[in-house]
């Protein structure tokens, strides 16, 4: 799905969101409407502390609710 559904539902269900792309570990990624932005629970692979999503981030289509 779209980023922008899949954040609405992950914050109406207190959840997170991923990529399939990620798969089988994906990092998981926690909207907040807070200073925080999104929190981001990184998997085996990689270790950041600010997401800053690029273009394909925002225009991808694999994105889905976990949690």
């Amino acid at each position: 799905m779209k980023l922008e559904k899949a954040v609405w539902i992950a914050q109406k269900n207190g959840q997170g969101i991923a990529r399939h792309k990620d798969d089988p570990r994906p990092c998981i990624y926690i909207p907040t409407n807070t200073s925080a932005g999104i929190i981001v629970l990184p998997n085996h692979r990689q270790a950041f502390v600010r997401w800053e999503p690029n273009l394909d981030d925002l225009t991808a289509k694999d994105w889905f609710v976990i949690g």
